[in-house]
């Protein structure tokens, strides 16, 4: 489906006036979902340009990036690259936790979400990082075993504050 001159005009003004990552992933996705997806690929392109160091938690850009460019364009092999760019520049959980849920969904590799997970379990700092990391683990890999090594590590934590945290399906 071709664009319209007024979407041509729209998408170029918008273009234009984009100046992060998000920006330019916000136009691509758009002119991706109105049938350009070579020009998509090229502000997609620009998006991870600016993804490299626009931000302080640009691992979190990356993956929102390659997210949009699995469901614009579905290239696995770009989003491989994102995501390990991602994991590279992740520095606390929540950032670990979340490409590891994205791997899970977008490319089914369990092995390369479970290492990701781990590095995520060396990050956690509270009982409620631990709680949060194992319920992802029993959602996206699945594995009673090592989500319940995790509860655990929650529950110790939270024992020393004097806190009962009891987690149930243990």
């Amino acid at each position: 489906m071709a664009l319209t001159k007024e979407q041509i005009k729209d998408f170029k003004e918008q273009e234009k006036e984009a100046e992060n990552s998000s920006q330019f992933r916000e136009v691509a996705h758009q002119i991706a979902e109105a049938g350009d997806k070579k020009w998509a690929k090229k502000l997609f392109k620009q998006a991870e340009k600016n993804a490299e160091c626009s931000v302080d938690d640009c691992s979190v850009d990356l993956v929102n990036l390659a997210d949009r460019i699995f469901d614009n364009l579905g290239d696995k092999e770009w989003i491989k690259i994102l995501y390990g760019k991602a994991e590279e520049k992740a520095e606390v959980t929540t950032e670990f936790k979340c490409l590891a849920e994205n791997i899970c969904e977008k490319l089914g590799d369990n092995e390369w979400s479970k290492n990701i997970y781990k590095k995520a379990e060396n990050k956690a700092e509270d009982s409620w990082d631990f709680v949060g990391l194992a319920d992802s683990i029993i959602k996206h890999l699945e594995d009673k075993d090592f989500a319940k090594k995790i509860y655990k590590k929650a529950e110790e934590i939270a024992k020393d504050l004097g806190v009962s945290l009891e987690i149930n399906w243990l």
